[in-house]
């Protein structure tokens, strides 16, 4: 190497990673268990169901089915889904991520259904994967069923609310008739205790003045 070689030489740079690219799919839907994929909705479900999924949570459970019966390192999970910053400490984000991904679908790390850690290695998906470009017969029904549901509960809110405004109304007016009862009864009962004092202080002064003629009146001998 002479030195005009060395002169005219570009400076090394650093490369910045290249994220990977997330696994495609021929298909709409993906189909395990009584789970399905909805490729184009971005969402899981369960027998009609929905199951939410934060983001990452949702691509690693596509990279896995991409792979189904083979092993997803982590390090492939890695550069999936963290590829900006190397650096990062990616392992308890995989870990929280999995941790979700299980939670979501039901599993457990020590008796796997869908997930199997093997050591050291990676994640493999244990269930075999179908794809298909129309919807489980049922699912729609499901999913209308969901909607009328909640559109049930939503109905069913708006009565108890309504009824919540009307109870207090009635209790209200029985109040008002009860509390109009106890003051006419107390009125009555005023009433006739005012009129039995007055016949009693009647009654009092006749007798009192009845007493004063005879006392009054001359003593025949």
């Amino acid at each position: 190497m002479n030195a005009n070689e060395s002169e005219i030489r570009p400076e090394s740079a650093e490369i910045a990673p290249v994220p990977a690219a997330l696994p495609s799919f021929s298909t709409r839907y993906l189909r395990f268990g009584p789970f399905q994929v909805d490729l184009q909705r971005e969402d899981l479900r369960r027998d009609g169901e929905r199951i939410r999924l934060q983001g990452k949570v949702y691509q690693t459970l596509l990279i896995l089915l991409s792979r189904a019966g083979s092993v997803v390192t982590r390090e492939e999970v890695r550069r999936h889904l963290w590829p900006e910053n190397p650096q990062v400490n990616f392992d308890a984000n995989v870990n929280t991520t999995m941790n979700k991904l299980r939670q979501a679908l039901g599993d457990s790390p020590e008796n796997p259904v869908y997930i199997e850690t093997i050591p050291r290695r990676g994640y493999c998906f244990l269930m075999e994967v179908e794809f298909a470009n129309l919807p489980l017969p049922g699912s729609a029904k499901s999913a209308e069923m969901s909607e009328g549901r909640a559109a049930d509960a939503v109905r069913s809110g708006a009565l108890n609310e309504q009824r919540s405004f009307a109870l207090p109304v009635g209790f209200r007016v029985a109040t008002l008739v009860l509390a109009g009862m106890i003051v006419g009864a107390l009125l009555v009962l005023a009433w006739f205790s005012h009129s039995h004092s007055r016949k009693a202080l009647h009654a009092g002064v006749e007798a009192d003045q009845v007493m004063r003629m005879d006392l009054l009146a001359p003593v025949k001998s």
